[in-house]
């Protein structure tokens, strides 16, 4: 793979990043699967079989959408809450979420203004 400088401190920075988000996220969860007393390595096992997740599912876009990942990323959130557990990272995730489907919209007005 051949990239520009840029790109390439870019990608090994994103690259990190995005390890140690799937850590943290991990962490979070398994310490809300502590309070609902589920195994987290059941969990890991399920999320890790998801064919989604790897190199095919990381395009950048208008947020993510649909019927699914609103409804479970709102319910994971407040089945924490319901247990008296914090998850500021899932608070980031669709709070990132709605800021870029602003974005997208400030974007589509400024190219119908010419602004």
């Amino acid at each position: 793979m051949f990239m520009d400088l840029r790109a390439a401190e870019l990608t090994k920075y994103a690259a990190n990043a995005m390890l140690a988000t799937k850590i943290s996220f991990m962490n979070e969860l398994a310490q809300l699967a502590e309070r609902l007393g589920v195994d987290i390595e059941q969990v890991r096992q399920g999320i890790g079989s998801d064919p989604r997740i790897g190199y095919h599912f990381i395009y950048p876009g208008c947020g993510y959408g649909g019927c699914c990942f609103p409804r479970d990323v709102k319910a994971l959130t407040r089945t924490a809450l319901d247990v008296g557990h914090d998850t500021p990272l899932l608070n980031a995730v669709e709070r990132v979420n709605q800021q870029q489907k602003q974005t997208l919209f400030h974007k589509l007005q400024q190219g119908r203004t010419g602004t």
